[in-house]
């Protein structure tokens, strides 16, 4: 794919990009944070979402040889174009790291939900080795718990489900895989065999980047300051 066929059609267009986003933004994009972005996704199994025609994209888990799709140094211009738009990592059998989710479609109560949770798991010194907190390029975001051993998948799940039991967190948040409306859940089922989450230095569909953000200055985050 390399360098895109047609560099001046817009793919994206919305409040942040009233002009629109181009083929040709993507790909400059990603040819900036290539090698940060090969760190975030070497050795994983990716899916693609792939822009078919104006803020119309495609899920794509496999590559046109009908294998599964990763990024290496080698083929990274093969996979890259001004139409792959956004990178999901997927999660393997074991891992040493995981992930809360924020669910809710208020951007204020998300960040306020956000940093609780932050401060929240700073608490456990028996698993979790460090916290960030990533912006997910949408509506919300990841807490990333980083930990101090590699765990299979369903006991990070576990690990994770146990801790916010612990500390009561289930008071003011539910923690299912559905949410209730008005109530920002926290969503663990990022933490399964093949699930997929945005990696870090991707874009989103509404061409946000997902990126970290320090905790003291979220409060004051706004989205279009993921713009690229």
């Amino acid at each position: 794919m390399s360098y895109p066929q047609n560099p001046e059609t817009v793919i994206i267009k919305n409040e942040f990009y009233p002009e629109g986003l181009r083929e040709i933004d993507i790909w400059k994009y990603y040819q900036k944070v290539k090698v940060p972005l090969l760190r975030e996704t070497l050795g994983k199994t990716l899916i693609v979402f792939f822009a078919v025609d104006l803020n119309k994209f495609t899920v794509l888990r496999k590559n046109k040889s009908g294998q599964l799709i990763r990024l290496n140094h080698r083929d990274f211009n093969e996979v890259v174009s001004g139409r792959t738009v956004c990178f999901n990592n997927t999660m393997g059998k074991y891992s040493d790291y995981g992930i809360i989710d924020i669910d809710i479609d208020n951007f204020d109560l998300a960040k306020e939900t956000a940093i609780d949770i932050y401060d929240t798991m700073w608490k456990d010194r028996k698993y979790i080795d460090d916290v960030k907190i990533r912006f997910t390029g949408k509506n919300s975001f990841h807490i990333i718990c980083y930990l101090k051993n590699e765990f299979h998948i369903e006991d990070i799940k576990r690990i994770l489900y146990n801790f916010l039991i612990e500390q009561k967190i289930n008071k003011k948040y539910t923690i299912t895989g559905r949410r209730t409306r008005g109530i920002p859940n926290l969503d663990l089922n990022r933490n399964v065999f093949n699930s997929g989450h945005i990696s870090l230095y991707s874009l989103s569909i509404d061409g946000l980047r997902c990126m970290y953000v320090e905790p003291k200055r979220l409060r004051n985050f706004k989205k279009d300051m993921a713009k690229i």
